[in-house]
């Protein structure tokens, strides 16, 4: 009887969810509008409602326009199972969080030297002092670093900017791998730039500027960079294991807006890089459109030539999918 009703329940929240909004956030509220489910309710009743999402991945949306380094059917079934949470250590600190952990007893695998790997309900908060010893942050978005050292160092400092900084991860990521950077910071929204200035800080680091940008206009260039990171917006396709409620829906039309929005973000980027500089573009996303299909667009352009480009597979590491490609500027 007591599975029943978190059934019955379950179903009802299912049928009544429409999005936009993510389905985490529609649970809380609906959580928090009723208190009379415990916590090991409010487990329950979630993990029904997910596993509903989760067993139509076979149905994955557009699956003829996924890139064909992708593995489909290995990549559709990942979805079965919720991904993995990761942290990244910061240089220095693995000694410090490896003991953190193990006098908390906390289980943890150790992927690589700067990755460990832990339950998805794992908390963390009070345990290690995060962004200033660690940081959470996906296997692969840890993985773009490999671009990342693609870029040559030099004694001056590399201007750089973190166009879509959104959180701030991967504004620590560069500063980690790129100790000299002269980092600016934007974002369009401010409520974000606001939480990535505090993770910085967390972070003890100092951007040169931080300041709402909306690149999808056309803005003001005061000065041109060595080094812009594009994380651009996409239709997140590579992590809808953690948000399998977007296996509902998604269409070509939406899939058409995300590449329009791209393709105007990297032509107002463009003329903000110096010639020689580096421009390092990533998505969270499987499909081609918005990826091979926009780097050649820039290659087309005769102002840039490839460095590298990669798609960084997660479904065999209950990890996300994301792609980068790192490119050089040849030509105003």
């Amino acid at each position: 009887m007591y599975h029943i009703t978190h059934q019955n329940i379950a179903n009802k929240l299912i049928a009544e969810y429409q999005g936009p909004t993510p389905l985490a956030l529609y649970l809380k509220k609906y959580f928090a509008a009723n208190k009379k489910h415990g916590s090991k309710d409010r487990k329950s009743i979630s993990a029904l409602c997910y596993d509903h999402f989760r067993n139509l991945s076979a149905q994955f949306p557009l699956q003829a326009l996924i890139s064909p380094i992708i593995d489909i059917e290995t990549f559709k079934q990942s979805h079965l199972q919720q991904p993995s949470l990761f942290i990244r250590i910061r240089p220095g600190k693995k000694e410090v969080v490896e003991q953190a952990l193990n006098n908390a007893s906390i289980v943890f695998e150790i992927m690589n030297e700067a990755t460990f790997s832990f339950a998805n309900t794992t908390s963390l908060q009070k345990v290690i002092q995060l962004n200033k010893d660690a940081v959470i942050q996906d296997l692969n978005s840890q993985a773009l670093s490999s671009l990342l050292q693609l870029i040559p160092i030099t004694e001056k400092p590399l201007v750089v900017w973190d166009a879509c900084a959104a959180s701030g991860g991967k504004s620590i990521l560069i500063k980690d791998y790129i100790p000299n950077a002269q980092l600016h910071v934007s974002d369009i929204r401010e409520n974000i730039l606001f939480n990535c200035e505090k993770r910085l800080k967390e972070a003890g680091i100092q951007a040169a500027s931080l300041q709402v940008v909306d690149i999808t206009l056309p803005f003001a260039i005061k000065k041109q960079f060595d080094f812009i990171f594009a994380d651009l917006p996409c239709s997140g396709s590579g992590t809808w294991g953690r948000t399998p409620e977007n296996l509902v829906e998604f269409t070509e039309q939406k899939l058409e807006s995300f590449t329009t929005l791209q393709s105007k973000m990297l032509y107002h980027l463009t003329p903000a890089l110096k010639v020689g500089g580096y421009l390092l573009a990533a998505t969270c996303s499987v499909y081609k459109n918005e990826n091979e299909d926009q780097i050649q667009k820039l290659i087309a352009t005769n102002k840039f030539k490839l460095v590298a480009q990669q798609y960084f597979i997660g479904y065999e590491k209950q990890a996300d999918t994301l792609f980068g490609a790192l490119l050089q500027k040849i030509a105003e």
